[in-house]
């Protein structure tokens, strides 16, 4: 096996100013075990859905690492798709801040910018755990 990954690169919306690293530590500990890596970096690994400790695709969630500078980097190699975005779903509800795709080097984005998007985010899910509208014009795609 080699050490290839397929990594989808995000970024939580608001890092900083209205969530900060440890705040994220502590609410992303109940969905699985966290361990330290480099500087204020840390990774996430995350309870399969049925809570047994086995590899089965079907039923994992990928692993997540959060950065310093508030990205995400999602590891799924391997995983089916509807896990990985139910997971990405899960957590901005658990974070009550989005998560969004970006682009591997983006530059630091544009502070006016990120408010209208958390703003619409929290009008339209809630922004928090449990309280999300469940969104039926995304498409889980086929495998």
């Amino acid at each position: 096996m080699s050490g290839d990954f397929s990594v989808l690169p995000g970024r939580i919306i608001g890092g900083g100013e209205f969530i900060t690293l440890d705040e994220i530590r502590e609410k992303v500990q109940q969905l699985g075990r966290i361990t330290k890596t480099a500087g204020s970096s840390f990774r996430l690994i995350p309870f399969n859905e049925s809570g047994e400790d086995v590899l089965d695709f079907d039923d994992m969630y990928p692993t997540v690492y959060f950065n310093g500078d508030y990205s995400v980097d999602f590891y799924i190699t391997g995983l089916k798709y509807e896990k990985v975005i139910e997971f990405i779903e899960k957590l901005s509800d658990i974070l009550g801040v989005p998560i969004e795709y970006a682009e591997l080097g983006n530059e630091k984005p544009n502070q006016k910018e990120e408010l209208k998007k958390l703003e619409k985010f929290l009008e339209e899910f809630g922004g928090g755990y449990g309280r999300g509208k469940k969104q039926n014009n995304v498409s889980s795609g086929n495998r």
